[in-house]
């Protein structure tokens, strides 16, 4: 089909194969890691794959997924998720240990940190079993023994052995290659997913004690604030609430993506198990049994630790919700104050501007009695009089209308002026 193709087509059917386990024969020995690789271990693990990598008769790379194939019997898987590196290892029986050994070591020098790492033995006797047991030391008090898909029963401690690795033992049963592979991958991914979302508990118990540090700090700070009977304190409560807020804050950002994928993590491996269809076997402790006594509890000690984060953030929204409003009260009664004082001083100066006006008009007819004297003097010494006294009266009104003009004209000037400003 030659249509235009959305740009994300090929890598959707991409990560539809990325988890493809490989047909698993009946006699074989199968080693599986998860590491977690950062984004410099990321170009460590590149190097791995093109150059640093033992002979392989077939080959096969993608972007997030490689296998290859080798004689006499050995199979290579790598897959690259978001945050982890899957590696597989499968040996037929046949295959001498002096074969295997450059491929395990190659496997064993991987970038990253190991999150889980297990020896998985697949056997089509289960009268095998016993020895099996012994040999690799499983402790029969932890032992979990469950029939799952398809007939096969499988046995493990889920410890960790001298070497890194844990020990699986698994009954071939009568399935094909393919459907054992299949099978196996689910319960491989059970318990990687599993161990993922552990992680997300010890981040609980690492911040936990500094979580309650700031919710006691928090229960005192609101505490002082309904206390406190003034508002000169508030500036000061605001501040230490910005800092109880800013740690938390902190905690939050270093918690929230693990405590996330510890969810997603614990809601694939419950996927994974009901896939399983585990069945008790008699006197033994069940896949279920061990997976939900352990995991059950750890996600829901993460999600009760998330929500009790988020109970907290509500927490100091509320006590500076109350800050909040404490300040703008006394901020408004401030400024009612601030204009009460306004409104008294503009009252002031209005009863001394009407005493002012009071005494103009004295000052005023003590100036216009002056003029008309000036004019009556003129008059009565015209014409043979006081020659000083004709031109001062001569002189009076032309000053006047003189001094008139011109306070007329200024003040046109000022208020055009004022009156572009205000445009």
């Amino acid at each position: 089909m030659r249509t235009k193709d959305h740009p994300l087509r090929q890598w959707a059917v991409d990560e539809i194969h990325l988890r493809r386990f490989v047909p698993v024969p009946s006699r074989c020995e199968i080693y599986q890691a998860v590491l977690l690789v950062d984004a410099e271990g990321r170009e460590e693990e590149s190097a791995l794959l093109t150059e640093g990598r033992p002979k392989f008769d077939e080959w096969r790379q993608a972007r997030r997924n490689a296998s290859g194939n080798a004689e006499p019997g050995i199979f290579f898987l790598w897959e690259r998720h978001t945050e982890a590196t899957t590696l597989t290892l499968i040996f037929q029986n046949e295959c001498p240990q002096e074969d295997r050994a450059p491929y395990i070591a190659w496997m064993e020098q991987w970038a990253g940190q190991v999150v889980r790492a297990t020896r998985i033995f697949v056997v089509p006797d289960r009268d095998a079993i016993g020895d099996l047991l012994t040999r690799h030391d499983v402790d029969m008090g932890d032992l979990v023994c469950s029939d799952i898909s398809g007939g096969l029963r499988i046995w493990s401690d889920f410890g960790l052995r001298p070497d890194g690795y844990g020990r699986l033992i698994v009954d071939a049963a009568d399935v094909s290659d393919g459907e054992r592979g299949r099978i196996i991958q689910r319960v491989q991914e059970l318990g990687n997913y599993r161990n993922m979302a552990l992680l997300g508990l010890s981040e609980v118990q690492k911040y936990g004690p500094q979580v309650d540090a700031v919710e006691q700090n928090l229960s005192e700070h609101a505490a002082r604030v309904s206390e406190a009977k003034d508002g000169e304190q508030d500036d000061a409560f605001l501040q230490e609430l910005i800092e109880i807020s800013s740690r938390l804050e902190v905690i939050r950002s270093l918690t929230s993506f693990r405590l996330s994928a510890t969810a997603a993590y614990a809601e694939i491996a419950a996927d994974r198990l009901a896939a399983l269809d585990v069945r008790s076997v008699a006197n033994h402790q069940s896949l279920d049994e061990f997976t939900e006594r352990r995991l059950v509890p750890a996600a829901r000690t993460c999600s009760v630790f998330t929500d009790r984060l988020a109970r907290i953030a509500e927490r100091i929204s509320r006590v500076m919700h109350t800050l909040d409003v404490r300040v703008d009260t006394r901020i408004k009664e401030q400024n009612l104050t601030l204009t009460k004082r306004m409104e008294r001083s503009i009252q002031l100066q209005f009863r001394l501007q009407s005493l002012v006006e009071g005494l103009s008009v004295i000052a005023a007819a003590y100036y216009l009695v002056g003029l008309i004297a000036f004019i009556v003097k003129g008059a009565a010494a015209w014409p043979a009089g006081s020659q000083t006294e004709i031109v001062i009266a001569a002189v009076t009104l032309p000053v006047i209308a003189l001094i008139y003009a011109f306070v007329h004209r200024t003040r046109g000037t000022v208020l055009k002026q004022s009156d572009l400003e205000s445009d």
